[in-house]
């Protein structure tokens, strides 16, 4: 498919809106080249937008236009939706909301034992504006680290919402609990609030220059 211009995109997703209000209600065949369609429609705009759907309830749903967290591409999903017209039963918004910490995340719950209420975090930097993370558990073992990677990286997505992943977040390993220092040590579903508390500290001083208050 040739690459499409919004005006494009949102002509064809208002053409066939109703298809997906009813996407619910069809067999599993169809909906899923509907939701095929809407894939490769969204990536001929540009190829790294994604989407999700919800239902709120008979004929009103909500599109979601995401880049999965890449800061770099937030432009692209905002400069689309700010081009959506008004479409009866439709909510269109950009980047994902904050979302229940375990969120889609059955299958890595099963294949890694953990659930991702268990897992804590430190800073591994003192820089507030870009935080860089190590979220730990006592069962990660090199083995698993990086089943327990998939599983951490997408529970924070789902606490901070896109545009606050994207932004606040430089980087993220995981670790066994026992390497950690019981002082530095917060639960992962206070870290909201501690991006929050660490954004605060700082402030902008008389010559423009960024200042971290201790």
């Amino acid at each position: 498919m040739s690459k499409l211009s919004k005006h494009h995109f949102w002509e064809w997703f208002r053409r066939h809106n109703q298809e997906y209000l009813a996407l619910k209600n069809k067999p599993g065949k169809e909906a899923a080249y509907w939701l095929n369609e809407l894939n490769a429609h969204l990536r001929a705009y540009f190829k790294f937008l994604g989407f999700t759907l919800a239902w709120q309830q008979e004929r009103t749903a909500n599109l979601t236009i995401t880049v999965n967290g890449k800061a770099m591409h937030f432009k692209k999903a905002e400069d689309l939706v700010a081009k959506a017209p008004k479409i009866p039963g439709w909510t269109i918004v950009a980047l994902e909301d904050p979302r229940p910490v375990d969120f889609l995340l059955e299958q890595q719950m099963q294949d890694t034992g953990i659930d991702p209420r268990e897992l804590c975090f430190s800073f591994a930097s003192d820089d507030p504006h870009n935080a860089a993370l190590i979220v730990y558990h006592p069962l990660c073992t090199p083995e698993n680290e990086h089943l327990i990677y998939q599983l951490a990286n997408t529970a924070v997505y789902n606490l901070l919402g896109e545009r606050s992943f994207g932004t606040d977040i430089g980087w993220l390993q995981v670790a066994n609990l026992s390497g950690a220092d019981p002082g530095d040590v917060e639960e992962l579903e206070a870290l909201p609030a501690c991006i929050g508390l660490r954004r605060s500290a700082m402030v902008v001083d008389s010559q423009g220059n960024l200042v971290i208050m201790d």
